[in-house]
């Protein structure tokens, strides 16, 4: 049976991590819908995720991985501590790719960026390859 102590915490967790996933997809310029489709969930489900629902550990490194920050960031509004020091960021956008920094960003290059982190780096290197391909094929 989970203590007090325990039940505060575990709310503790559940609004930062509310709050984190609602400042981050803004941050990134998606929706509900878009991240959802994203992590293979429905809109409603992800919706009661920056509603305080914890998600399973599988979409939380999903969503880690989509808004290029780490699970216990996601988790707890910090990083972990290095060296018995604590690293506190109250500014996501201070771990996160730079991607939602730029301002000349289309909403459709920042969903193309989105699916992209979720690759892994055998398919992220075939990808660029392709790109590159396509690039010298158009202008040179």
């Amino acid at each position: 049976m989970p203590t007090r102590k325990n039940a505060n915490q575990d709310k503790e967790v559940r609004s930062v991590l509310g709050r984190n996933l609602l400042e981050l997809r803004k941050a990134h310029r998606l929706t509900q819908d878009e991240v959802a489709k994203i992590i293979k969930v429905k809109r409603s489900t992800y919706a009661y995720y920056e509603r305080d629902i914890v998600p399973s550990l599988e979409n939380i490194k999903r969503l880690s991985r989509l808004f290029d920050v780490t699970v216990h960031f996601l988790l707890y509004g910090h990083e972990e501590p290095v060296y018995g020091m604590p690293r506190v960021l109250n500014d996501p956008s201070a771990i996160t790719s730079d991607i939602h920094k730029l301002k000349d960003v289309k909403k459709d290059e920042a969903l193309v960026l989105s699916y992209y982190r979720l690759l892994d780096k055998q398919n992220k290197e075939k990808l660029l390859k392709e790109l590159l391909d396509l690039y010298e094929k158009q202008f040179l």
